[in-house]
């Protein structure tokens, strides 16, 4: 039996399992998983397989378009979440006393 030099060993996708690549079906490449996660963007709401339109609900591949594509295209997320500014809680410290308080004339307080 012949033996085969290192990086030969090629699946049938492409990808080279001895230098610890697999396929990834969602992101239609080669990856390492230790890496790159085999999953959908987090912040992805819409997703792009390179032939038909899907929708992503809580990270799960949701309804798809049923297209016939003559040719396969690069998987991508079509929509993004839009961010949303992060709300920081709001502290009330206890603020000083005035030394010199503010008298309105026209109320009549100081007068």
């Amino acid at each position: 039996m012949p033996v085969k030099p290192p990086g030969s060993d090629f699946d049938l996708n492409g990808c080279i399992a001895s230098a610890g690549y697999v396929w990834c079906d969602i992101l239609g490449k080669c990856i390492r998983s230790w890496i790159t996660a085999c999953a959908y963007p987090d912040n992805c709401l819409g997703w792009y397989d390179g032939c038909n339109t899907c929708n992503i609900i809580n990270g799960e591949l949701g309804g798809c378009t049923k297209m016939m594509c003559f040719q396969q295209g690069i998987p991508e997320c079509s929509v993004f979440a839009p961010e949303v500014p992060s709300i920081m809680p709001i502290i009330d410290y206890p603020r000083p006393i005035d030394p010199y308080p503010v008298i309105n004339p026209f109320i009549g307080d100081g007068h």
